[in-house]
């Protein structure tokens, strides 16, 4: 026998609970019964895709992550990841900003954002993107960044726009 499609007082009470729900913090993998369990399964899933180089496959599984739970900093930076790898930089930076405001004290978005803005040319951008992330990676968790930050700091310093105009490209 056919199920009576839902009144619109129905949909109504429906959309009252839900909005309730996420207005208390809630997450839609909360509402929908999906237990952290299976959010961790699916996050290694993703992460298996972006070790293997799967960008796209491994972008639809983080995407289906932070839909289901926008509060993870985790997911967005690996939303981010995928996007800088994909080349799609701006979309890359957006999710860097988004997990910044999650955890502010996080060096790891400022260094990816760092580096999609040498990609798009905007070295004196990046640079003071580096310099945050100095700031930031100053614990021995971040030792490894902050290495890192400082060689692309290094590497940025050294090379002035004059370089460029002298690299010896055709005219």
């Amino acid at each position: 026998m056919a199920q009576a499609l839902p009144t619109e007082e129905d949909i109504d009470a429906f959309a009252a609970r839900f909005g309730q729900h996420l207005r208390a913090g809630g997450t839609l993998a909360e509402w929908m019964g999906v237990d952290d369990a299976d959010m961790e399964a699916t996050y290694a899933l993703a992460c298996f895709f972006y070790e293997r180089d799967e960008y796209d496959t491994a972008l639809r599984l983080y995407g289906l992550l932070l839909m289901g739970n926008p509060y993870e900093r985790r997911y967005a930076v690996a939303m981010g990841m995928c996007k800088q790898m994909l080349k799609q930089y701006d979309d890359a930076i957006g999710y860097y900003a988004t997990a910044l405001l999650m955890d502010f004290d996080d060096p790891v978005p400022s260094f990816h954002t760092a580096e999609c803005l040498v990609q798009k040319g905007m070295r004196q951008e990046a640079l003071e993107t580096l310099a945050i992330c100095l700031r930031r990676a100053q614990t021995a968790e971040h030792q490894a960044l902050r290495t890192k930050a400082l060689e692309l700091q290094r590497l940025l310093q050294a090379f002035t726009p004059q370089d460029q105009a002298s690299s010896g490209a055709c005219a």
